[in-house]
């Protein structure tokens, strides 16, 4: 099984179709480094329910996008639906089962959405080491919209953007845009109770 299938079959499985569209092209966004808990929220949530076993380090991450044409601007619309972050290959998690790691309602968009560590929040939200680059929130969200409002030299809008926030560890946060206002965290564990891919939803 390729990874394009495995993601086909999981929006299938968890995107319920009347509260978030199913994504019609799928790309590996990069990597992620983690050293904490990870968050899938928008960027100023007034609470939000962390991940908490995601193993620190850098991992691939990969998205499914749906686009449309926008009927205003006569631009390109496009916003994620998913995320995954695969610690085994695309067989062993087709075979596990996912769970609902959140049973709550996390606070998502509406247009916006940050896939963060702990570590990250607490250097763009609160008291911990600030990145040079960002004196505030609101500077990084600024940047992270002027990236995703940017076409590339064919026309198409970016469905993600990468941001090191931490040069010492590396730390970085993946924002995509997105049309929703809820998201979802679903661990996948093998028969052994292994983690093997944490899903996110979009809806």
């Amino acid at each position: 099984m390729n990874m394009e299938t495995l993601l086909r079959d999981l929006a299938d499985e968890h995107i319920d179709e009347f509260l978030g569209e199913r994504p019609e092209e799928f790309h590996r966004a990069g990597d992620l480094t983690v050293t904490s808990a990870l968050v899938f929220s928008s960027h100023d949530a007034s609470e939000w329910s962390a991940c908490e076993d995601v193993p620190a380090g850098t991992h691939p991450v990969h998205i499914g996008v749906v686009r449309r044409p926008d009927a205003e601007s006569g631009r390109e619309s496009v916003h994620v639906t998913m995320a995954l972050i695969p610690f085994a290959d695309p067989e062993a998690i087709a075979e596990a089962e996912f769970e609902d790691a959140i049973e709550d309602h996390q606070p998502l968009g509406p247009d916006l959405a940050l896939l963060w560590d702990s570590s990250a929040v607490d250097a763009l939200r609160f008291d911990g080491p600030r990145p040079d680059a960002f004196p505030d929130l609101d500077a990084f969200v600024a940047h992270v919209e002027a990236e995703l409002a940017t076409a590339d030299w064919t026309g198409r809008m970016p469905a993600w953007v990468d941001v090191t926030v931490d040069g010492r560890t590396g730390v970085n946060v993946l924002a995509f845009p997105v049309s929703a206002e809820s998201a979802g965290c679903y661990e996948g564990r093998d028969a052994d109770g292994r983690l093997v891919a944490l899903l996110f939803t979009a809806s």
